[in-house]
């Protein structure tokens, strides 16, 4: 059963005759637990596609029907909820609040939505990501690629039904990079969570076990990393 349904998703910002058309006519689906790369060039409408899916824009035609239920056209409010509980949205730059410690960094969105943190679960998410030892560190006093797992804990702690990561390595080493990759590929096995990463790095994507390609708005290609070997 597709845990994510995207069906004819169409979006254009600005006015003719500046206008620009980043997504033209997009449908896809994902089944629970895939673990997806979106591929393109800067510009070419995948991080459009990513913030649509992850309700933090609306398109403007086509809907999104995530674990059944349809997001497009929902109110504010319910939105609101959509964004606490079902997906969770990784940015390049972490996001991290640096006067919170990073416990507290990744407790907020639990604490925002009014429920109890569940301490098992909070300690096996730290264990996994490799940060246990981190939990009362600040993110002043973090790597690059340690601020990055805590932005991951975060999305995971929720238990989201989808993780969307948008270009999630892009500011960190080759070395790094392979890192944060595979605790998304632990995390997509580990909890059976739909993994959705945006990038423009090839290398990144075939870390990935499907890629969907994304030109001019426009999917031109979607295929296995094990059918293009």
């Amino acid at each position: 059963m597709a845990i994510l349904k995207v069906t004819d998703l169409r979006k254009i910002y600005g006015k003719d005759p500046h206008s620009v058309t980043a997504l033209d006519g997009v449908s896809f689906s994902a089944e629970k637990g895939e673990f997806i790369s979106i591929i393109g060039t800067s510009g070419s409408g995948k991080s459009t596609l990513l913030h649509l899916i992850g309700g933090v824009d609306v398109p403007d035609s086509g809907s999104i029907t995530v674990d059944g239920e349809e997001i497009t056209g929902l109110p504010d409010k319910e939105l609101t909820l959509y964004r606490r509980r079902k997906v969770s949205v990784i940015y390049q730059f972490y996001n991290l609040m640096p006067m919170l410690n990073v416990r507290d960094n990744i407790t907020l969105p639990i604490e925002l939505d009014g429920k109890k943190v569940d301490d098992k679960t909070l300690r096996d998410v730290l264990k996994t990501l490799g940060i246990e030892d981190k939990e009362f560190y600040y993110p002043g006093q973090l790597s690059g690629g340690q601020m990055q797992r805590v932005a991951i804990a975060r999305a995971l702690i929720t238990s989201p039904a989808i993780l969307l990561a948008d270009e999630p390595t892009g500011n960190l080493d080759s070395k790094n990079t392979s890192e944060i990759m595979q605790l998304f590929r632990d995390s997509n096995k580990k909890y059976n969570q739909t993994v959705i990463v945006v990038t423009h790095d090839e290398n990144v994507a075939r870390m990935a076990d499907r890629v969907v390609q994304i030109e001019d708005g426009r999917i031109v290609k979607d295929y296995s990393n094990e059918d293009n070997l």
